[in-house]
């Protein structure tokens, strides 16, 4: 808890009270791998901080799995449009590895929001920084090469990317594993 205290702290300013109220509405689970955090057209009910291990978040087609995201440490991770508007989520969220996370439900986070100040800027920060992040990959998409999209994952996450399967990684920068392949052969 003292980790997502310290990265929360680092955005806003939250007193000893609000954090132990904040910190009685959270849980810590464990998940094994391969173990889903929510399954498609279920509805999502909490947001996620993780705070080991690696999540894959992915549609599943007819034809193939797509992968829209990864949930790595020290991010928060969610279905968020399914929580925010509690419609199906169309996207699967399952862990790769062996994984750690602290989540809170919807319900005590909406207590959090009318019980404290703090809770409102946490959520606003929180929306904010999924915004920014969801709009540079969009952006990455129509501006970089698949190389440059896999070389800024590389770098971002340089430790964890040993852990992803090949198949995800590529249909995470839209590319065929063949292509990543031929990509990873270069650098």
């Amino acid at each position: 808890m003292e980790r997502l205290r310290k990265i929360l702290s680092e955005k806003v300013s939250i007193s000893e009270s609000n954090w132990q109220f904040i910190a009685s509405k959270l849980q810590e689970k464990e998940f094994k791998k391969k173990e889903f955090l929510i399954t498609s057209n279920a509805i999502e009910d909490k947001v996620y901080f993780v705070l080991e291990g690696v999540f894959l978040l992915f549609i599943g087609l007819a034809e193939k799995d797509v992968t829209i995201d990864f949930g790595f440490p020290n991010k928060f991770l969610s279905s968020y449009s399914s929580f925010l508007t509690q419609t199906p989520s169309v996207a699967c969220i399952q862990s790769l590895t062996k994984s750690k996370v602290i989540f809170i439900s919807r319900e005590d986070l909406f207590e959090i929001y009318n019980h404290t100040k703090v809770g409102e800027s946490i959520g606003r920060i929180f929306a904010e920084e999924f915004f920014r992040y969801k709009s540079k990959r969009e952006l990455s998409f129509l501006i970089e090469s698949p190389t440059d999209r896999y070389l800024n994952l590389v770098k971002e996450q340089p430790q964890l990317i040993q852990e992803i399967p090949q198949k995800y990684l590529a249909s995470y920068i839209g590319i065929t594993p063949q292509a990543l392949s031929r990509i990873r052969g270069k650098i």
